[in-house]
């Protein structure tokens, strides 16, 4: 009897866990929960936590943390007719869970997952539409070293002070907002890689190069001009200096060849003085240092020495 009891509790308890497990579901924080009655929406579910449902009931869940899309390769051509390859990628999330059940429910099932698929199968071909922004622009505004020139902020996300009008972004956010919207929030999106073909790589490189050989071309003949100038400045500078310094060298010669002038007509006027003059100075020269000569006590100027200076006739005078 106890024995039959204790399968009847174990039995029961099996049973209500059951009961339970069917008649409850969690929503955790980052998901978007909707609630089907006989595949219909009964109510949508965002807050996070346990919810019950009855037993005909079943949930479907969508996860509404940012996702991202790749649109691999897609060919497009610039508006100067160059053909290019691009990877554009777009970062979504589910913001009204109901009606993006709605719009991209299909007739195999209510299962998240195949909603999802065709939500990105439609993102897809969304994201082609919105590259074909790229014959807007030529490709020398994709590729290229002038900063002013370059466009491809343009092309991502447009100049619009709200819509993003013009680029990817605002293209394809007024797509998934048209009739009634998708339940999508278009985050960003963006250009991940391009790429082109080879004729057009060879085209691409040589305008570079011409660029390249223009701008260095205008830098030589600008530091070239830039020389000459400094040149003809400093040239015309050292011609003033040498100017100045040749006209100061003939004043400075006036001025000696007058006061040798002046001297050698004293000397002229009187010789013997002049003689005179000269032998001291050639004693004041020779016998500056210690000096030890061995010399014909006669010898001129070192007679001086001995002898003592002749009578020297100034102003027809002797003295």
């Amino acid at each position: 009897m106890k024995k039959n009891l204790s399968y009847v509790i174990i039995g029961s308890l099996a049973v209500g866990i059951l009961l339970l497990y069917m008649a409850t579901f969690t929503v955790r924080w980052q998901e978007k929960a909707l609630v089907l009655t006989f595949g219909k929406i009964d109510r949508q579910v965002e807050e996070a936590g346990l919810n019950w449902i009855a037993p005909w009931q079943s949930v479907v869940k969508f996860d509404s943390r940012i996702r991202t899309l790749d649109l691999q390769g897609t060919q497009t051509v610039t508006r100067d007719m160059q053909n290019i390859i691009v990877t554009v990628y777009v970062n979504w999330r589910v913001s009204d869970a109901q009606t993006f059940y709605e719009r991209f429910r299909t007739d195999r099932g209510a299962a998240g997952e195949d909603v999802i698929f065709e939500a990105q199968k439609r993102l897809r071909n969304l994201m082609a539409d919105a590259c074909h922004v790229f014959t807007e622009y030529n490709l020398s505004q994709l590729v290229t070293l002038d900063q002013a020139n370059f466009k491809l902020g343009l092309i991502e996300k447009g100049d619009g002070a709200n819509g993003q009008v013009g680029g990817m972004l605002g293209r394809i956010r007024e797509k998934v907002s048209e009739k009634g919207g998708y339940g999508i929030e278009i985050v960003d999106i963006g250009l991940k890689h391009m790429g082109v073909p080879d004729s057009v790589t060879t085209a691409v490189f040589a305008r570079m190069n011409k660029e390249r050989t223009a701008e260095a071309e205008s830098l030589r003949s600008e530091g070239a001009a830039e020389a000459t100038s400094i040149m003809g400045l400093a040239e015309g500078e050292a011609r003033k200096i040498m100017a100045q310094a040749k006209a100061k060298e003939r004043e400075i010669k006036g001025q000696g060849d007058a006061e040798a002038a002046q001297y050698y007509a004293k000397f002229l006027e009187h010789p013997s003085l002049a003689m005179f003059l000269r032998k001291l100075e050639t004693l004041r020269t020779t016998l500056s240092d210690r000096t030890t000569l061995t010399l014909d006590s006669h010898s001129p100027p070192y007679n001086l020495l001995l002898e003592g200076p002749a009578n020297i006739v100034l102003n027809g005078e002797k003295d």
